[in-house]
């Protein structure tokens, strides 16, 4: 049956509006589809952007080891922290899990902090230094007659000098970080710890001794203001013939640390202006040298015991006989 123009109209009509609300529809989708889109590549970018790094829980001090307890992960915008910050482990370069304070298994890291860091800071790069690996022949060594400074503390580093009674004065051991015994929360006034290489513990023991003969003289610490910048200054004490010969016999002492003594000892002026004012000294005081080596290493004995019965004393221990 044919369709009444006014039929027809009402068709047409109809047919242009869904056609027109088809077109708005497909419109507003592809519309919807580009934002998406958009919105899909800006959460993209933005998560690209987004990084792991390791920022400080904990103060940290110029020089003291990277452990694992004293780093948090933090998931930042890259753009907004330096390029070189740290962001992965294997940067830290481990070495060993060890126990901390509280008997709890953490990484040690073969780095050290070249300066004194607050806690939240973003660690990078240039903050930290490579430590030094561990020789088989460290060893941690106490003394308790080297003069220190005042205000020396736990976990500072130092070189152990001898000044000689005419005022020369020359570098033993450099760059070792110590560790002030402790018993109930008191240092001791007198006694640190060191790490120290066979080599190292030989040359020390020498110049403790001459020191002993030598009245007058000492063996005193100076401490390093920024270790993790400063490098290990360079040693210029040179033991008697007697101690380089017990070293260079002796199968613990490593060949690197052994060459560089023995460099010091085999250039004639260099072993001249260390070694002759140290025996002229030596010899003016022969006559006492046994006696005075006598009396300080008993009082070196005292000393040890004291501290000793000291900390049994801290752990509730019996007397020491």
């Amino acid at each position: 049956m044919a369709k009444n123009p006014m039929q027809r109209k009402a068709q047409n009509s109809f047919l242009l509006g869904m056609f027109i609300t088809l077109l708005i529809t497909g419109v507003i989708i592809a519309l919807l589809i580009v934002q998406l889109t958009k919105i899909t590549k800006e959460q993209q970018e933005e998560q690209a952007k987004l990084k792991d790094i390791y920022v400080l829980n904990q103060d940290v001090n110029s020089g003291d080891t990277i452990t694992s307890d004293k780093l948090k992960i933090m998931t930042v915008d890259s753009t907004t922290v330096p390029a070189n910050a740290i962001s992965s482990t294997a940067e830290l370069d481990q070495v060993s899990n060890v126990l901390d304070s509280n008997g709890n298994l953490i990484k040690k890291f073969n780095v050290i902090s070249k300066i004194n860091l607050k806690m939240g800071t973003i660690l990078t790069s240039d903050m930290i230094s490579q430590e030094g690996e561990i020789s088989a022949d460290l060893r941690k060594v106490e003394y308790n007659m080297i003069v220190l400074p005042s205000q020396l503390q736990t976990n500072k580093y130092i070189d152990v000098r001898l000044t000689l009674p005419n005022g020369k004065d020359y570098l033993v051991v450099s760059h070792k970080k110590i560790e002030i015994p402790n018993a109930e929360g008191i240092d001791s006034i007198n006694t640190i710890w060191m790490n120290l290489t066979e080599t190292e513990i030989l040359t020390l023991s020498c110049a403790i001794v001459e020191s002993y003969k030598m009245p007058g003289s000492k063996l005193y610490a100076a401490e390093y203001i920024e270790p993790g910048l400063q490098d290990a200054a360079t040693a210029t004490y040179i033991p008697d013939d007697s101690t380089i010969n017990l070293i260079s016999k002796d199968p613990n002492c490593v060949t690197e640390a052994k060459n560089e003594l023995f460099k010091r000892n085999n250039d004639a002026a260099q072993k001249s202006a260390v070694r002759n004012p140290i025996n002229n000294s030596l010899n003016e005081n022969a006559e006492d040298a046994q006696d005075n080596v006598e009396e300080n290493v008993e009082e070196e004995i005292q000393k040890t015991q004291e501290e000793r019965q000291r900390y049994l004393d801290s752990l509730g221990a019996t007397e020491v006989y």
